[in-house]
């Protein structure tokens, strides 16, 4: 995609400039999670360099929406965590993917 400013940005780069635009939109974490492929990274606007788990997790934490955060986030992580894999997310809890 082409923006007005000239750039052109691939999905993995539309999806940092959602985050830098807005970070508090968690959808843009998760969905930027979801298209990275198993131990990939990518940075994010900030500088933090982030693998898919740790972009779901971040997505958990920033949304605002309840609703959100269970039906993109809590469901994307479950579905990536590998069986019998544990991830702590922003709350503290840790939780397994039937958990999730």
């Amino acid at each position: 995609v082409q923006l007005h400013d000239g750039r052109a940005l691939d999905k993995k780069q539309l999806y940092i400039e959602a985050i830098r635009c807005d970070g508090d939109r968690g959808a843009a974490y998760c969905k930027l999670g979801l298209t990275l492929a198993p131990g990939e990274t990518v940075r994010v606007h900030d500088g933090r360099v982030l693998d898919q788990q740790q972009l779901l997790i971040e997505g958990i934490r920033a949304s605002a929406d309840a609703a959100e955060k269970c039906s993109l986030g809590l469901v994307a992580l479950a579905i990536t965590l590998p069986p019998k894999e544990t991830v702590t997310i922003a709350d503290g809890r840790t939780l397994s993917s039937r958990q999730l």
